[in-house]
């Protein structure tokens, strides 16, 4: 305590006995103590208040640090994603895709990094945005506005070959939406709203799991396993993400739709190629070992981070925390900015 401090504690003292001078001494010994303990409460109080404010701040400065900001970006954003008219200019389109997006009604577009994200006109607007956010972080995670691994970027910015699709009604987008951009674009991995169950406040618990889920899957199958094949590969079985998965088949992990001894599957389909198994397997490894909660598990798929720990092998591990892979370590923060000019225009002209 501050000299400043101890003066003014003893001067408190004299003040207060001076005023119960008129009180008798026992009395009066028994309110200059009480008081002298409010004083020493009300001290400890404050300390304790700023040690819990010291030690979150310190908490969000290694939460910072730990999604690789440092001490200078903590706290500023890239500048926004737009998600823009599939006519506005800027969208760097060729006339022919630009042409089966529109005939389609995927109007909504984003691009974040040059990679192509287009949903439905009737899609809800927190859906595309939530979408193109989770997209551009999960490739710019220290948040500097620049794609972490621009080689990545490069082979998922052809959308010749792949693009995110956001379709609104299933028999509507395999009845006529599909087969028409099937000639212009690549193949397309769905974020469709028959599994993100839209509700009116924006994407829920439900909803974000479902976009990171399939954007991971992007992620992997058209990025990492073309750049690493040796590594991410899931054309075969083997890359060491592939091998993982055979070795946890049937133990800890079961796609629900493949059938294991003693075991059957539990929905019709087939997941048992590597492109399906290996896709779906290592998004649950990264998003768990994440600290997150993936959309659903495998069955016997660990709940915890440390079971999972304790049952993967050391190859995928090392692969994931390679910092060379730009591989998720952390919870996504789900905030990367978007500027909806798409739908601003759209009220702008209205």
């Amino acid at each position: 305590m501050s000299l400043i401090a101890i003066f003014i504690l003893l001067g408190g003292i004299a003040l207060v006995a001076g005023m119960a001078r008129e009180v008798p001494l026992g009395r009066r010994i028994a309110i200059v103590l009480v008081v002298i303990l409010l004083v020493l409460w009300g001290a400890a109080a404050g300390f304790e208040l700023g040690r819990v404010q010291g030690l979150y701040s310190t908490t969000a400065e290694r939460g910072a640090r730990g999604a690789g900001i440092d001490d200078e970006k903590a706290g500023v954003l890239p500048p926004a994603i737009r998600v823009l008219d599939v006519e506005d200019p800027d969208l760097p389109l060729d006339d022919r895709e630009r042409a089966a997006l529109l005939e389609a009604d995927m109007t909504r577009v984003a691009m974040p990094f040059g990679i192509l994200l287009a949903a439905d006109r009737r899609m809800p607007t927190a859906y595309v945005e939530q979408s193109a956010a989770v997209l551009a972080e999960l490739l710019d995670q220290d948040l500097d506005g620049k794609p972490d691994d621009p080689a990545l970027v490069e082979l998922l910015a052809d959308h010749g070959t792949a693009w995110l699709a956001m379709p609104v009604d299933e028999d509507d987008w395999e009845r006529r939406q599909l087969p028409r951009l099937e000639r212009a674009l690549g193949y397309d991995i769905v974020i469709p709203a028959w599994w993100l169950e839209p509700v009116p406040d924006g994407p829920d618990r439900h909803g974000r799991a479902v976009i990171v889920e399939e954007v991971h899957h992007f992620v992997t199958q058209f990025g990492l396993s073309r750049l690493h094949p040796e590594i991410f590969g899931v054309d075969d079985w083997t890359s060491v993400i592939a091998r993982e998965t055979e070795r946890a088949r049937c133990d800890f992990w079961q796609h629900p739709e493949n059938d294991c001894p003693g075991r059957p599957a539990e929905f019709p389909g087939d997941c048992s190629d590597p492109n399906c198994d290996v896709v779906e397997f290592y998004h649950q490894v990264v998003v768990t070992r994440a600290g997150m909660e993936p959309g659903w598990r495998g069955i016997g798929f660990p709940e915890t981070r440390d079971e999972l720990e304790a049952a993967l092998g050391p190859g995928i591990k090392a692969a994931i925390d390679d910092p060379r892979f730009h591989q998720l370590r952390r919870p996504l923060r789900f905030d990367y900015p978007v500027e909806n000019a798409a739908d601003r225009d759209r009220a702008d002209d209205g």
